[in-house]
């Protein structure tokens, strides 16, 4: 039966700097280009930002918002991690009373937050999780909150395997759909030299840029030390992050002449950040599972999309996308294999066209609205 109407239950701040909320107002926004109702559910947190969604990721309005009741005290120095559990069960309760109202047997609950899926799936069949991470503890009674999903969607190979080992799960239930980018927002008319001049950023140095947060399972760390390696000509830009984060990062890495660190940018700027660059760095660790199994980057599609050359790490998260063909590959947690990568993708010119317009070519395959045709065709299919 047709799906009616999709609930997207999302716990985070909307607005945010963060990807996980940039995921939620994609995913609706291409939901809805395909004839849906949306709706997305969220939280009532402090701290977002003074703006609305649709304007920040600059977004279509076509799907509808709506913040339920939470208890955000994450504002308080003291107790995060009990405070955000606290809000996390509230926001669940919230959004499985507003559903118990609103929400009919032609509509589908959707969201990668379990918590909010496992009450709501007290009230109804038609439930869908999109699988993040993957379990560590607890493994039971995540195995009971699976049992209740209608289908799962994961975002590697790896995820599959695990599933079918662990949880003894049906291959039918599962699909495999990785995250997207939306190609014509990165693909921007803008040359190299225009971008940077619309920056204030140098246009004599050679630019080794990464986008996106400073965690430390993201790399970051291995890039700034691989600066050290490179020839003085080049500069490592890093843009992004949380302010603490940022803060901590300066203080570490600042005084490094090789080093930039131009902070947080809206998503909507981040297209010209990396049409300055003369290569993009995926510098994902291999020394956290987060990193080298469960994560399916954003920013990776969205370097493809840029059309610059792309140095990326040899893990499998990575590999499910990247490999020697469309990107530089080189060995992960290693900053002088990360610098040797870095002048490799600005020396054979032959070469790096070919792997920037092969990479290009391969994320045509992973659009939002390809994805969400995907998804929805996968979610109204018979359960065997």
């Amino acid at each position: 039966m047709p799906i009616k109407t999709l609930f997207f239950l999302f716990n985070g701040r909307l607005p945010s700097e963060k990807a996980a909320s940039l995921f939620a107002v994609k995913s609706c926004e291409a939901f809805a280009d395909e004839g849906l109702r949306v709706v997305l559910l969220a939280p009532r947190r402090l701290g977002r930002f003074g703006q609305d969604a649709y304007h920040y990721y600059n977004v279509k309005q076509n799907f509808e918002i709506v913040f339920l009741p939470t208890l955000d005290l994450l504002f308080l120095p003291i107790f995060k991690k009990l405070f955000f559990s606290v809000g996390f069960f509230f926001f669940s309760f919230s959004c499985a009373l507003y559903l118990k109202f609103k929400a009919g047997k032609r509509d589908a609950i959707y969201s990668n937050e379990s918590l909010p899926l496992l009450f709501a799936s007290l009230f109804f069949k038609n439930t869908f999780y999109e699988m993040h991470d993957f379990p560590e503890s607890k493994l039971s009674l995540f195995g009971i909150f699976l049992k209740r999903m209608r289908r799962v969607l994961v975002h590697n190979r790896w995820k599959i395997n695990r599933l079918n080992e662990v949880f003894k799960m049906n291959a039918d239930k599962i699909i495999y759909e990785p995250n997207a980018v939306d190609v014509d927002e990165f693909d921007i008319a803008a040359n190299k030299d225009e971008a940077r001049r619309s920056l204030a950023l140098p246009l004599d140095k050679k630019i080794a840029m990464y986008t996106g947060h400073l965690y430390g399972w993201k790399g970051v760390g291995t890039l700034a030390q691989a600066a050290d390696s490179l020839p003085a000509e080049y500069l490592v830009i890093f843009v992004g992050g949380t302010g603490k984060d940022i803060k901590d990062f300066k203080e570490k890495h600042g005084s490094n002449s090789r080093i930039l660190i131009a902070g947080h940018k809206k998503h909507s700027e981040i297209p010209l950040w990396q049409k300055a660059a003369d290569v993009l760095v995926l510098p994902n660790t291999a020394k956290e599972n987060i990193s080298k199994y469960y994560t399916s980057p954003m920013k990776l599609f969205e370097y493809m999309a840029s059309k610059r050359p792309v140095v990326a790490t040899d893990i499998p998260s990575v590999r499910e996308i990247l490999n020697n063909t469309n990107a530089i590959i080189v060995p992960p947690d290693d900053p002088e294999a990360m610098a040797k990568g870095i002048i490799e993708a600005l020396g054979n010119n032959d070469n790096l066209e070919r792997i920037t317009e092969k990479a290009y070519q391969d994320v045509k395959l992973h659009t939002w609205s390809q994805r969400a045709k995907r998804i929805l065709n996968f979610m109204e299919r018979p359960v065997i």
